[in-house]
């Protein structure tokens, strides 16, 4: 594969310790790139692929694996992993910072922040975060970090040229998956569903000053939520409810869920193809929605367990 043109998916396959890639032309896999090979791996090793980020060439991979305590590196010109780095207990998510150089990777159980060098692969710095860090989104100008801390109900706030941890913002909610709007001046915060309390919510944040300007309750378990480019709809997957929940933004109006395939998880946007993009968990697949007719076009077979989801973008 000499490179990845626009109609290309990437999805983690966490139970697989594998990488897919979807040609949505064909609308099929046309790669797996397995994460433990040759003398990596054993019996015993797992991987746990989670929450990645890819490189604004589309030639690198960063991938967080969840049980080897570890990220690999891999470069998807030639499909294969060129590096693996050990950094903090049960790494969930990765956020690159092209303007500084920098890597990072949120540390779920040991409570951390790893800082690594973009160039060399060597880590910085360990940062300490709140309880339980699980998602993070990178601002605009990629001057700041937010860090989504479940376990004790906070977003830290990290400045990236300096590496400082600024603030361990207390919420008023367990800050799960994060994601900015496409006018980078909302974070959307999913808040996590304890095991016997299934009441969904989702917070918006103003991202400047982490002002809290709306929660929105949804659903049962909501896991990770997008908003489209005019911010007029927020979809948000919903691993119980097997659904995409779809909320009027401007109206602040329930508008309604589109069914998918069971326990759905990842969610990724095409504005321009009007389309839906979600991980199923139970079904390993990936499922095709037209925002439209919101009804399920296609779905595609990956690896076990499919989470994290990136469609490619024009260099």
């Amino acid at each position: 594969m000499e490179c990845l043109y626009d109609d290309t998916l990437i999805v983690s396959n966490f139970i697989d310790d594998s990488i897919s890639i979807i040609d949505l032309i064909r609308e099929k896999e046309v790669q797996k790139i397995k994460l433990c090979s040759g003398e990596q791996c054993s019996s015993s090793t797992q991987f746990g692929p989670h929450h990645f980020a890819l490189d604004a060439n589309n030639q690198f991979l960063y991938v967080p694996n969840n049980w080897h305590n570890s990220v690999s590196v891999v470069d998807l010109t030639n499909n294969k992993v060129i590096d693996t780095i050990l950094v903090g207990s049960g790494p969930s998510q990765v956020v690159l910072c092209s303007k500084y150089k920098y890597i990072y990777v949120v540390n779920t159980d040991s409570n951390s922040l790893s800082v690594l060098n973009m160039d060399n692969l060597e880590l910085i710095i360990q940062i300490p975060t709140g309880e339980m860090p699980h998602g993070m989104a990178i601002t605009s100008d990629e001057e700041r970090i937010f860090i989504g801390n479940y376990g004790s109900g906070e977003i830290t706030e990290i400045k990236t040229k300096t590496n400082q941890k600024l603030k361990n913002h207390k919420l008023k909610c367990n800050p799960w998956h994060l994601r900015l709007d496409y006018t980078g001046k909302l974070l959307f915060a999913v808040n996590y569903s304890q095991q016997f309390d299934r009441k969904g919510k989702v917070f918006i944040y103003e991202t400047e000053t982490l002002k809290e300007i709306k929660r929105i309750n949804i659903g049962k378990m909501p896991v990770e939520a997008i908003g489209d480019i005019n911010n007029k709809y927020l979809y948000i997957t919903d691993s119980d409810m097997n659904c995409v929940h779809i909320y009027n933004i401007q109206n602040e109006i329930y508008e309604g869920y589109i069914e998918v395939n069971s326990m759905p998880h990842g969610i990724e946007l095409d504005n321009e193809k009007g389309l839906l993009f979600i991980t199923s968990l139970r079904k390993n697949t990936v499922d095709i929605v037209d925002i439209v007719t919101r009804k399920v076009t296609k779905s595609i077979l990956v690896g076990k367990e499919p989470t994290s989801i990136i469609k490619t973008s024009a260099n």
